[in-house]
């Protein structure tokens, strides 16, 4: 069965608020036992819109749900019963939401317009790189919670004011051909939030974001309801974000596990792949092939005092394990058995593994890697940033590589190269400090600046270097401080 909106009263002048319209055809084919709620030519404004199961909302190609910017609009589904709602003010609202729904779907070649530069102040440095201020409602755009067998499918999701699509506890999702067009200004303007969800597939999509583009997480409520987020695969896209275009965490009160990311284009990013443990869960299987990464800095030459600010710091590859920097923060957690294979980067920052005395990052391994470092952004540099932390934004050289405490690390054809002009801050090809049983081998980078190692380990507790060479293809140059079981060919 077919149900279209104006059937029910829709006007689709952009002007008229047709939430009841629109929420009375999803009841109807919902209680007819389910097909399909069509949204014709139109701008529709509107409200919170429950989904119901059984049901597809369907966007004609000039079909175009815009969200309104009156609070009084929205409502948060009760959590506990499909249908009822509760009005929870900002932070639970969203324009789409279902609770506990079978087989729905979002399809079309439409628009979702959740008018988001109406929700920021305006601008007052000119600069795309600058963080907006707030407004202090901000509705997401969708948000589901415990539903099973989810479609989302050609749609377009437009300025979200808040998060784009969050997705709590959910299993069975297809997410394929979807184009996300978030705030490049707006911070907390995440493209697609799997949080505590198992067996998502995202294809073929498109997603520009001021935040992260992708975030894998396990929130406390959903980690209690739910148990651990698992079973991710996201291929073939492309991502472009002020922060990081993939993230694992920082959210980690549930296990995450078993991700692949395969096939996609990275380009004008913060960070490339980031991966957090903070709230002491496990995060592991996780395999990232076939990718192309460009990332930039985004941030201003006060980049530690500055308060408002993006994370990162232009790591193609970011993978961290420390306390936050909270009174009540417990042990972070783990992070183990990640792979990365064919990667060609252009970055101006390091591939980063910086784990913890409590929390070693174990048995990682990069295979037929070409880190190219450029100077492309204008702006400094010279900082990590380990947000968030008790050491938060600090100053530090930036080698290509930097890996402390870790354990079992593996890089096989590895090749750096430094690109035109240098950062003054851009030191050895790879530096490395408290690891244990590091493996390199056909290895090729030199320091950016003469008078530095090609190499510098320390602290280095079995150590096998095999075919290291600086980019003349002659014998890289590599000084080590208190290494122990040193094998090299």
């Amino acid at each position: 069965m077919i149900y279209n909106i104006k059937d029910f009263g829709a006007v689709g002048d952009g002007v008229a608020k047709d939430t009841a319209a629109i929420q009375r055809a999803i009841d109807a084919c919902a209680e007819a036992g389910g097909g399909t709620v069509v949204v014709p030519n139109g701008r529709y404004l509107s409200g919170t819109i429950m989904l119901r199961s059984y049901v597809e909302l369907h966007l004609s190609p000039a079909g175009r749900i815009v969200s309104s910017t009156e609070e009084a609009d929205f409502v948060s589904p009760d959590a506990g019963a499909e249908g009822q709602f509760l009005s929870e003010g900002q932070g639970s609202s969203a324009l789409l939401c279902a609770r506990h729904a079978v087989n729905i779907a979002v399809t079309g070649l439409g628009t979702i317009d959740g008018q988001g530069p109406l929700f920021l102040e305006e601008e007052d440095e000119g600069s795309d790189c600058v963080l907006a201020i707030l407004s202090p409602f901000r509705p997401k755009l969708i948000d589901l919670e415990g539903c099973t067998n989810v479609v989302f499918r050609d749609v377009t999701l437009y300025r979200a004011s808040s998060w784009g699509l969050h997705m709590t506890g959910c299993n069975m999702v297809t997410i394929q051909g979807i184009k996300i067009l978030g705030q490049v200004r707006g911070p907390n303007n995440d493209g697609i939030d799997p949080d505590s969800c198992k067996n998502v597939h995202i294809s073929n999509c498109h997603i520009e974001t001021g935040d992260d583009c992708i975030v894998v997480k396990a929130t406390k409520h959903g980690a209690a309801k739910y148990g651990a987020c698992e079973n991710i695969t996201v291929t073939n896209c492309t991502l472009e974000s002020h922060d990081s275009a993939i993230k694992i965490g920082t959210e980690t009160h549930g296990d995450i596990r078993n991700i692949t990311v395969s096939n996609c284009v990275i380009r004008n990013s913060n960070r490339g792949v980031g991966i957090w443990v903070r709230d002491g869960a496990t995060m592991e299987n996780m395999l990232f092939s076939n990718l192309f990464i460009e990332t930039r800095l985004f941030s201003n030459e006060d980049e530690i005092k500055r308060g408002l600010r993006w994370w990162g710091k232009s790591e193609p590859v970011f993978m961290t394990a420390e306390r936050r920097n909270t009174p009540e923060a417990g042990a972070p957690g783990k992070i183990r058995n990640i792979r990365f294979e064919q990667l060609l980067i252009e970055s101006e920052g390091c591939v980063f593994l910086g784990g913890s005395e409590e929390s070693v990052i174990e048995s990682v391994s990069f295979r037929n890697v070409k880190l190219s470092m450029r100077v492309k952004s204008g702006y400094p540099g010279g900082v990590f940033d380990t947000q968030p932390s008790k050491r938060g934004v600090f100053a530090h050289e930036v080698p290509a590589v930097y890996m402390n405490h870790a354990k079992d690390v593996s890089l096989q054809d590895f090749e750096v190269v430094w690109q035109g002009e240098r950062n003054p801050h851009w030191t050895h090809a790879l530096c490395g400090e408290e690891l244990e049983d590091l493996r390199i081998s056909g290895f090729t980078g030199s320091a950016a600046k003469e008078g530095l190692s090609d190499l510098e380990l320390r602290q280095v507790r079995g150590l096998e270097l095999n075919r290291i060479r600086n980019s003349r293809r002659e014998a890289a140059s590599v000084h080590t401080d208190r290494v122990t079981g040193l094998e090299q060919q």
